[in-house]
């Protein structure tokens, strides 16, 4: 009798994570009306493209300044780093968040080593998510004096704002502590086997992410203000479209219906694209402030439209990238290798190690 093929549980829960959003996506349109939705669409007309190519691009600049603080050593080009990070957002729009992330610190192996790419990918993607709990917590403080928000509304913001702060807290605890090496060695005290290129390469992650906190706190910081930064900037979406429709509007009113609506999306992190999850939560966000929630849904229309038109164009460079990473000059350099700390504290302590942290080298 022939095996069954073996099936990927995390695969089965984003195909039903996918199925229900699109299922919810279909409720909310059925429910708001295809004129309804699309009314506000053919009103902005040519408008579309400017909000499709202006905000995010100096969004996209700013995420991408934040990322190379992150490196301990400035060695890639800024131009190379947007073009991978624009790739790898590309995977991560289709498969929950973080599909592309292994891809950008393999499209990174010509200036810097797998150990440090991923260190400082996981700097990165937690500064990220510490801005958008404080651009959340940043809509909630505005919005107070400004808007009449409906209690149950605003009690579950503060809800959303108390369970974000621990969910991050808990993230930023477990990689300065050392999480990784710490449990590596609790499994060779009870005799589990934990050695070998992939343990070695975890645990000089795991001095490399704790050196970093201890040791760049500024860094770090930085990385965090221009993440923030760049969240703000990104409700020049909301106030444009909502400028250009005729309502009478201020930037601060886009700025905290941008708040709310990602706030929503930061539980949505296991849907891919946050499918359904996006549209209901800008629904809620414009309601809240005193706008029908119908033109929220418009506007994620607006915003899907952007995530799909930048992804496309991440797919082709992703491509390009990989047909010329054969080609890319001094091979050498992909074997740069990092400083495992002796002490996790100081990395200027160690021994290099890429040979054994790189499987098949």
């Amino acid at each position: 009798m022939a095996a069954r093929p073996y099936r990927n549980p995390m695969t089965i829960v984003r195909a039903v994570f996918l199925a229900l959003g699109l299922a919810s996506v279909g409720y909310l349109i059925a429910r708001t009306g295809v004129e309804t939705l699309l009314t506000p669409i053919r009103t902005l007309s040519w408008r579309v493209a400017v909000c499709i190519v202006f905000p995010y691009t100096c969004v996209a600049i700013l995420r991408t300044l934040a990322w190379r603080l992150a490196f301990p050593h400035p060695r890639v080009p800024f131009s190379q780093l947007f073009s991978v990070r624009l790739a790898g957002e590309a995977l991560n729009f289709g498969t929950a968040s973080v599909g592309g992330e292994p891809v950008k610190a393999y499209l990174l192996r010509p200036w810097v080593s797998l150990v440090e790419a991923s260190t400082a990918q996981i700097v990165d993607k937690t500064s990220i998510t510490v801005a958008q709990v404080l651009f959340l917590a940043l809509g909630l403080v505005v919005a107070a004096p400004l808007f009449d928000l409906p209690p149950d509304f605003r009690r579950a913001m503060g809800a959303l704002l108390g369970i974000q702060i621990l969910a991050v807290g808990g993230f930023m605890f477990v990689q300065r502590v050392g999480i990784l090496g710490r449990g590596l060695r609790l499994l060779q005290w009870f005799g589990v086997r934990g050695r070998g290129p992939r343990a070695e390469g975890l645990i000089s992650v795991d001095r490399g992410l704790a050196a970093t906190y201890s040791r760049r706190p500024g860094a770090v910081l930085s990385c965090i203000s221009i993440h923030l930064l760049g969240w703000i900037v990104g409700s020049l979406e909301v106030y444009l479209v909502l400028l250009w429709l005729g309502v009478s509007t201020s930037f601060t009113t886009a700025l905290v219906i941008d708040a709310f609506g990602t706030g929503v999306k930061f539980m949505a992190f296991a849907v891919p694209g946050a499918l359904g999850v996006l549209e209901g939560g800008y629904m809620l966000a414009f309601s809240a402030v005193g706008l029908a929630s119908g033109l929220g849904l418009s506007f994620t229309l607006v915003r899907r439209l952007r995530m799909v038109i930048w992804s496309a164009l991440g797919l082709v460079v992703l491509a390009v990238l990989r047909s010329s990473a054969g080609r890319a000059p001094d091979q050498d350099r992909a074997r740069r290798s990092v400083v495992v700390p002796g002490d996790r504290d100081d990395p200027e302590q160690g021994r290099r190690h890429d040979d054994a942290v790189l499987p098949g080298r």
